[in-house]
């Protein structure tokens, strides 16, 4: 799943998305490996043939959110169904809906990581630092050494004004996890809040 970055002045929130797009990929692997089924509307997003217009794409976006709105609504106590219409939602950027969507799966099973990890973008690009933040800790209280909430920890101080918090988490990612991508981008992201702070 790609999610769209919005455009903000905030240089954090840019790392953020970056993040996002990483742990999307992550979330379809571990999907994957999981096996979990591939339809007929999730062939069709990684589909190469030819190049959709605009209109094209708006179109399949709308077809596909109704599509899995409706298998959703078969049988709203199926998970697999649940997340991915709350992903389309997210893509959408019907947040409020997908929030619901999100939480229920985690009152299923609280142990998951996939919608924790969606409800820390939501509610980030909500600018609810607060929420983003308690979803990133449960992760690492389930997992210590996630990669992707341990960055975007830091994404979340940055974004609070916290530069010198998320500094020490991003050092701290580059020395746990070298030559890593997840490493890669904390050097990159440590590079943008020291131009960041020279410019004040």
């Amino acid at each position: 799943m790609k999610i769209k970055p919005l455009y903000i002045y905030l240089f954090a929130f840019v790392a953020f998305i970056v993040a996002v797009i990483i742990f999307s990929n992550y979330n379809n692997s571990e999907s994957a490996s999981n096996k979990m089924p591939e339809d007929e509307v999730h062939q069709g997003l990684s589909s190469e043939e030819g190049t959709p217009s605009k209109s094209n794409v708006r179109t399949s976006a709308m077809e596909q959110l109704e599509s899995l709105k409706a298998v959703y609504e078969k049988n709203t106590k199926d998970t697999l169904a649940a997340r991915e219409y709350a992903d389309m939602l997210t893509m959408s950027h019907q947040y409020g809906k997908a929030i619901e969507i999100y939480n229920f799966i985690i009152s299923v099973d609280p142990k998951r990581i996939d919608a924790h990890l969606q409800l820390t973008y939501v509610h980030f690009n909500n600018g609810d630092f607060t929420k983003a933040y308690e979803h990133t800790n449960k992760i690492l209280a389930l997992n210590k050494d996630h990669q992707i909430a341990l960055y975007n920890s830091g994404a979340i101080e940055a974004a609070k004004g916290n530069n010198a918090k998320a500094k020490e988490i991003w050092q701290f990612l580059l020395k746990r996890f070298p030559k890593t991508d997840i490493a890669h981008i904390a050097e990159q992201s440590l590079v943008q809040l020291e131009a960041s702070a020279k410019q004040k």
